[in-house]
């Protein structure tokens, strides 16, 4: 990753829409869409706004920003 690029890792039970996710083809990508699913296990399903959809385990942690810390990366 970029050394300008601003970005936290943080736990997937924590995502919110209009967060981003850093891919791993090099791109920060939006999170248009998210269910938080808790039982029987607990996941975070996302769609981001290249379309790409996902599930991701409350506990695995992912490379993300705030749409504060992408204005600030990108100013």
């Amino acid at each position: 990753m970029p050394t300008n690029e601003i970005g936290t890792y943080r736990p997937a039970s924590r995502l919110k829409e209009g967060w981003q996710i850093w891919r791993s083809n090099g791109t920060w990508q939006e999170i248009t869409s998210l269910i938080q699913v808790t039982s029987p296990m607990a996941f975070a399903m996302v769609t981001l706004a290249d379309g790409f959809e996902v599930s991701i385990p409350h506990t695995h942690e992912v490379m993300t920003r705030t749409p504060s810390e992408a204005k600030q990366a990108t100013a």
